[in-house]
């Protein structure tokens, strides 16, 4: 017992000095314990004080680690980060070159969000942090998460100076202009996120595909001028884009319309993408639940071919066949129904979600949701008709039908009114956004009749 509580004291001692970066408490552990570093899965926390330390950035306490038990190098948190990966995310230069040293393989090991150190350095911008992981691991920048690159992540997370870093570190002309699952490359994506500077150095590499037309029609500016001399070149000015007062012509109706359609597909949060294998788990529960109905039906199956006990006058009970589909018939036939299109519904779902299509956009996701609502109402009738099969239709079951029944449509009347409200607070939104759109146009226009620029040739 005395070991015990001295063994938890000294772990507790080697977190505590990971916390502070002491390297003599470290050493005067090591002593005590030479097996202490070895026994840290043994220890009841999520992270090593590798990973504490790297988060934290205490270089000499991490290169005192990482000398006494390299193994923690490779070590994982309950998230599946590596060291490598706080120490990337946080732009510890020091620390990521000690743990690429030590092992340059967990530079491709990905996290439970399937990113990796190189990722968590582009969202963040560590440009000295993506240089040591390029060096260390070159292919590490072809890794894609959930379709989108490093170099889309930069973009994103408007990071010039990491993504100059990238772009020049790649050769690969088709992978530079890689489309994410929205099917946009960089520079669509810089253009939609309206970041100009950005924009403007892609626009100058000339391994960078322009597509005028996609600009034009995700909201961006017309150009005044274009010349590729080695690189493309904009009158610019001060400002990175220069809008023109060039009238928009008709042929350019079907671009807007496209763009209209796919700003409102388009879903701006991934949570139904992330939740793919709940709602698979979902959908095979509600299949289940139907092809029981179906195969054992309430009130059971006749045991052989019959016109007595119960059997409906003048007619044959085929063994096999339910009870209630000759006492019940109508009731019987519901059940029937609304199981029917219940499985037929979740086996739907089931197909949608593993066929692969992106939950990303507003018309798959609504195509999702409609199939599970059907699903749903017809589960919920399914057990009512049953139990009105079951049940003696005696007072208690009277009162329990009409309480069942007003809670669905109280339900599905406020889950319609909360649809209603978000569906005329974004209409109200969008009117609001375009009337201040319509308004800066408006005066940029003014203050350059009033400026009187020069034009460009």
């Amino acid at each position: 017992m005395e070991m015990e509580i001295i063994a938890e004291s000294d772990t507790q001692m080697l977190y505590e000095a990971s916390m502070r970066g002491c390297v003599a408490t470290l050493n005067t552990l090591i002593q005590n314990d030479p097996f202490i570093l070895h026994k840290i899965s043994l220890t009841p926390f999520t992270e090593t004080p590798l990973h504490i330390s790297a988060l934290l950035g205490h270089v000499e306490f991490t290169k005192a680690i990482v000398s006494q038990n390299p193994q923690l190098v490779t070590e994982l948190d309950s998230f599946k980060r590596s060291p490598l990966h706080l120490a990337a995310a946080e732009g510890h230069g020091e620390i990521v070159k000690e743990l690429l040293i030590a092992d340059k393989d967990v530079s491709m090991v990905a996290d439970q969000e399937g990113r990796i150190p190189l990722h968590l350095a582009a969202m963040r911008g560590r440009v000295e942090v993506i240089k040591q992981l390029i060096s260390a691991k070159p292919e590490s920048i072809l890794v894609q998460i959930h379709g989108e690159t490093a170099l889309h992540l930069c973009v994103k997370h408007n990071h010039l100076d990491a993504l100059k870093v990238l772009v020049s570190s790649v050769d690969d002309e088709e992978f530079l202009n890689s489309k994410n699952l929205e099917g946009n490359s960089i520079l669509q994506v810089s253009v939609i996120l309206q970041q100009y500077e950005t924009t403007r150095y892609l626009l100058s590499e000339q391994k960078i595909r322009v597509d005028l037309n996609s600009l034009t029609k995700n909201g961006f500016p017309a150009f005044d001028g274009i010349r590729r001399n080695g690189s493309i070149q904009r009158n610019l000015q001060n400002n990175p884009i220069k809008e023109t007062t060039t009238k928009v012509q008709t042929t350019q109706s079907p671009q807007k319309l496209k763009s209209i359609w796919r700003r409102l597909s388009k879903h701006k949060s991934g949570r139904y993408e992330k939740t793919r294998g709940n709602l698979m788990v979902v959908a095979i529960l509600m299949a289940t639940m139907s092809f029981q109905i179906a195969t054992n039906p309430p009130g059971g199956n006749w045991q052989t071919d019959t016109t007595n006990q119960g059997c409906p006058e003048g007619e044959t009970c085929i063994a096999g066949t339910s009870i209630h589909a000759y006492t019940h018939k109508d009731e019987y036939h519901k059940l029937t129904i609304v199981s029917t299109i219940s499985f037929t519904a979740s086996l739907g779902i089931i197909l949608w979600l593993i066929s692969g299509v992106p939950l990303r956009n507003r018309v798959s996701v609504g195509i999702l949701l409609v199939g599970m609502w059907v699903a749903l109402l017809c589960t919920a009738g399914a057990y009512y008709l049953s139990m009105s099969l079951v049940v003696p239709h005696d007072e208690i079951f009277h009162g329990i039908s009409k309480y069942y029944g007003r809670t669905w449509v109280y339900l599905l009347m406020g889950i319609l009114c909360i649809h209603a409200i978000r569906f005329c607070w974004w209409v109200l939104k969008k009117l609001f956004m375009g009337v201040i759109f319509v308004a800066k146009r408006c005066s940029v226009k003014n203050k350059k009749q009033l400026d009187q620029p020069v034009m460009s040739v």
